[in-house]
């Protein structure tokens, strides 16, 4: 059908036509025959014609479902194999040879995302391979997002009819199929044709489920049970795994097509939290995937106590009371930290005795503080020489656990300090670290840190270093100074270019250093381990360097020295691995210097080193002098002892208490001893002193020693019944849905006669146990029921846990090796998942444990057509066409299915103006042409 887009213009064009050429035909200079006339006129009104239609817009809409917009939906899911991706490309290839002129066609890829691998056109050509999905993508099939993606990128303006072609086996692993299959038809106006894949047949066993009861108790035997999938008769060797370790084996265990139960009897759980594993090996099998599943076990049994130290054997003492009254303890050295919350899950009670924060890693921090806080695990931190401020605690997570703060107290015994801080600001400073920081950013955060470290008769002092030195903050009594604007101008520091100039950034020290009005005087000098220049005078040719100038010489171990004679100590923080070419180099430096030196690869540390090695320097939070325990506040913890006839303790670690923090004991000058309070659903203490023969020796020998301790572990230990003894009062059943991304729990709650319990405040806590310092996510339930409550978690995907350690150096390393690992099956089916549901309702928090399986998308090998059947049905489209029917059969009038108008149009715009260009050289030739007229006589 033609039309016009401006039909008055086109009369009015017509007419200014039809007079030009009335003009021309009675004014015509030219002589031309009567023939020639005629001819010319015509040609002439045929171009004045065609330039007033193009002007005009005439255009020529086709019918509605002349022209069909075509997207094949391809299914690229793990689950598709070589043979099913085969035969998708093969029905596109003979489909598309049956298009007709103005149809289009396009290719969207899907798995868990979709993405557009060609868009629709008319001359489409399909590419020689189609783009492919990561493994991780490929572990999942959402058809639902699929469809929405297709009903987004299909035009619904043109008036041309819309077709989506879905490839797919059908194993939807999202369940929003349906959905979004109706959508497509209702807003989008396209049909819906399923086409079928299906994988050649193969052998395939898998492990469905793994079932533990509930309600374990600790050493009592109990059947686990494995369901065993198989479409075939094999034999398969079954491994059964607790806590990685290899439990019970069983050979050749036969397997029919159909569904088999492995039973693995009288299984006998020990610990807080057991991970079971069962592992098939089928003769006859195609998937490894699938060939696993999980199930954790939460215990209720008798009380365990982890108890960590510097020097296990110091621990003794501590452990020995804690046994006496059958309180199971053990004890660890450092390499034993817990770095997963599935190790730390099997106690009630974590002791950290005399540990420099240096030897943890920010997750594993993390990890303490979400255990106490979502878990209900009881926490203690005491004091020592690596411990609270001077142990590096200062502004960490584990702070925030505490019951008290480190900062400092400006005791006026203490000498003051001259501190000078040397940054290096070359360019491998610009580096950034994980979290998108840069290197010199988080050596400013340490410098600031250890600017608000120092107390008011203190004096600080920056500077930052490249080839020459920047004098960033004179140094000054920090009583003057504002903090908070020289924190900003530190964080100004960004990095240069070169190395840094050892030689000249410590003879500017010893400089600045001499003179100052202080009874200790330090340096701290920042330095990349990789990347420190000029270690002699003049070594790099620079005529500007204070050695060059003066025509000095010597090498930086002779200007520590003479800073060592002058009083002046210097420690050294090296940015790097053991194995940097200035590692040796540096070290040296803080020996002749007469301080310590701190390696670490991962920036991320420096705040806390700098703040760790200003607190020792200062000296302002260790106090080593004889005291006398004072109970305060009347408690469980501290009854029964008399506390007057109490030993004195020889040291403790200098802190203020929170604000909402409960003080048990303190010194004989009214600082915190012991501070407890509550932090989320678990009990944490801080005791300031410590438990073994140093600041506690007279303590040992001293009847109330064993008391305090084993009163003080029983007030912060978990309640045991939260562990899955308490099922009278929750009753919980998880179900995952959609892809596994989320959890749905079900909880019934009861009276302990069997009635509802109405109007609870339910938050459910979900937290990975194979993860370090993942924190947890917290869902508030929503009552739906008598008594009945539901809510749903997002589960995570497997987090990434970053092991950052430092140089296993003394005091100044950061977590030494990992304790070797117990061995575990080869790879892992799925993440293992603790939930704590509490109540400010109930007691005590209702904790137990999920696994995740597998994908979904390993556990269905069959082609699910019922479903592509009823997507078809949803779709108003047909289940199975055959490809050539794909562009022959033309879209059908379907009431509810929106063709979003008429026929596409098509501008002929284009069309006339070429014309006129045709005519108007012939209109010119056929005027100047000379005709003659041939007479006929009779």
């Amino acid at each position: 059908m033609l039309t016009l887009l401006h039909p008055w213009l086109f009369l009015a064009l017509l007419a200014a036509a039809a007079a030009l050429l009335a003009l021309g035909a009675r004014r015509s200079l030219a002589e031309l025959t009567p023939t020639q006339c005629q001819v010319c006129f015509a040609v002439r009104a045929a171009l004045l014609a065609c330039l007033a239609l193009a002007l005009a817009g005439m255009r020529w809409q086709a019918r509605a479902g002349d022209e069909l917009h075509v997207l094949f939906l391809v299914d690229a899911s793990a689950s598709i194999s070589p043979e099913a991706a085969a035969q998708a490309r093969d029905f596109v290839e003979k489909s598309i040879p049956a298009r007709r002129r103005g149809d289009r066609a396009g290719v969207l890829g899907f798995a868990r995302e979709t993405r557009l691998w060609q868009p629709a056109t008319e001359d489409v050509k399909l590419l020689t391979r189609w783009p492919q999905f990561s493994p991780a993508e490929r572990a999942g099939t959402d058809i639902g997002r699929a469809l929405d993606f297709a009903a987004a990128v299909a035009p619904n303006n043109d008036g041309a009819a819309r077709r989506v072609v879905l490839l797919s086996d059908g194993n939807d692993t999202a369940d929003g199929a349906r959905a979004a299959a109706a959508r497509l038809a209702a807003s989008a106006g396209a049909e819906l044709w399923t086409v079928p894949l299906r994988n050649p047949f193969a052998p395939e066993a898998l492990v469905r489920a793994l079932d533990v009861p509930r309600g374990v108790q600790p050493n009592a035997p109990f059947d686990l049970r494995a369901d065993v999938r198989s479409n075939v008769e094999t034999r398969a060797r079954v491994n059964l795994y607790a806590n990685g370790f290899l439990l019970a084996q069983q050979e050749a265990v036969a397997l029919h097509p159909g569904r088999n139960e492995i039973v693995f009897p009288n299984v006998r759980a020990t610990g807080g939290f057991t991970n079971y594993e069962v592992e098939i090996a089928p003769e006859l099998d195609t998937l490894a995937e699938n060939n696993r599943a999980r199930a954790t076990v939460a215990l209720a049994g008798p009380p365990r106590v982890l108890l960590i130290d510097s020097d296990e054997e110091k621990l003794r003492p501590l452990a020995g009371a804690l046994r006496a009254e059958k309180i199971d303890v053990e004890t660890r050295g450092l390499s034993g930290l817990p770095r997963t919350l599935e190790d730390l899950q099997h106690f009630d009670l974590f002791l950290l005795s005399d540990v420099s924060a240096l030897r943890l890693t920010r997750e594993q921090m993390e990890l303490y503080r979400n255990w106490v806080s979502e878990l209900g695990g009881g926490f203690a931190l005491l004091g020592g020489e690596n411990s609270f401020g001077v142990g590096g605690y200062f502004r960490t997570p584990l702070e925030t656990l505490l019951p008290v703060r480190m900062e400092h107290d400006d005791r006026q015994e203490t000498p003051n300090v001259a501190l000078l801080v040397v940054l290096d600001r070359s360019g491998s400073m610009s580096a950034r670290v994980g979290d998108n920081r840069t290197k010199i950013a988080l050596a400013d955060e340490g410098a600031a840190l250890a600017l608000d470290v120092l107390g008011p008769r203190d004096l600080f002092g920056l500077t930052a270093v490249d080839t020459v030195v920047h004098n960033v903050v004179p140094l000054d009594r920090v009583s003057g100074m504002n903090k908070a604007a020289l924190a900003q101008r530190i964080a100004g520091i960004d990095a240069g270019g070169g190395g840094i100039y050892i030689y000249t950034s410590l003879v500017d020290a010893l400089r600045v250093l001499r003179g100052a009005d202080a009874k200790i005087k330090h340096c701290i000098l920042f330095s990349d381990a990789a990347d420190a220049e000029e270690k002699v005078a003049g070594e790099m040719g620079d005529s500007g360097t204070p050695a060059a100038a003066s025509g000095g010489a010597g090498t930086s171990q002779d200007v520590v020295a003479a800073m060592r004679g002058a009083r002046i100590t210097t420690s050294v923080v090296g940015l790097g691995g053991e194995r940097d070419k200035d590692v040796p180099f540096l070290k040296n430096l803080a020996e002749i210097g007469g301080g310590r030196f701190y390696l670490t690869d991962d920036a991320r540390n420096l705040p806390q080193i700098f703040s760790t090695e200003t607190m020792k320097v200062a000296q302002s939070s260790l106090v080593e002098e004889p005291f006398q325990a004072r109970a305060l506040a009347p408690s469980a913890i501290t009854a029964g002892i008399d506390w007057n006839a109490a030993p004195l303790l020889l040291g403790f670690n200098a802190t203020k208490p929170k604000p909402t923090a409960e003080i048990l004991l303190t010194t004989e000058t009214g600082e915190p001893l012991l501070a407890t309070w509550r932090y989320g659903l678990g009990q944490v203490a801080a005791f300031t002193s410590d438990a073994k023969a140093r600041w506690a020796a007279e303590w040992l020998g001293w009847p109330g020693y064993g008391k305090f301790w084993v009163q003080l572990a029983r007030a912060l230990l978990r309640q045991r019944d939260a562990m899955g003894a308490n099922a009278a009062d929750l009753q919980v059943r998880a179900t995952e849905l959609g892809d596994g991304a989320r959890l749905r729990l079900d909880i019934d709650a009861l009276t302990p006669a069997g009635g509802f319990r109405d109007g609870l405040t339910l938050n459910a806590a979900l937290v990975e146990t194979d993860a370090a310092g993942a924190g947890g996510v917290t869902r508030t339930a929503e009552q739906v029921g008598p008594g009945t409550y539901r809510v749903e978690l997002p589960l995570p995907s497997a987090a990434e846990t970053t092991n950052a350690t430092l140089a296993p150096d003394s005091e100044n390393a950061n977590a030494a090796p990992a304790a070797s690992q117990p061995p575990s099956p080869p790879a892992a089916s799925g993440s293992n998942f603790l939930i704590s549901i509490s109540s400010p309702d109930l007691p005590r928090p209702f904790v137990f444990g999920h696994a995740r399986a597998y994908p979904r998308e390993y556990l269905e090998t069959e082609t699910n057509e019922t479903l592509l059947r009823e997507l078809a049905e949803l779709g108003h489209g047909r289940f199975a066409p055959a490809p050539t029917e794909i562009f022959t059969q033309r879209a059908a009038s379907v009431p509810g299915l929106s063709r979003g108008g008429g026929g596409r149009q098509h501008e002929l715009a284009g069309f006339f103006l070429a014309m006129a260009l045709v005519l108007l050289p012939i209109d010119i030739f056929l005027r100047r042409r000379t005709w003659r007229e041939t007479v006929m006589s009779t």
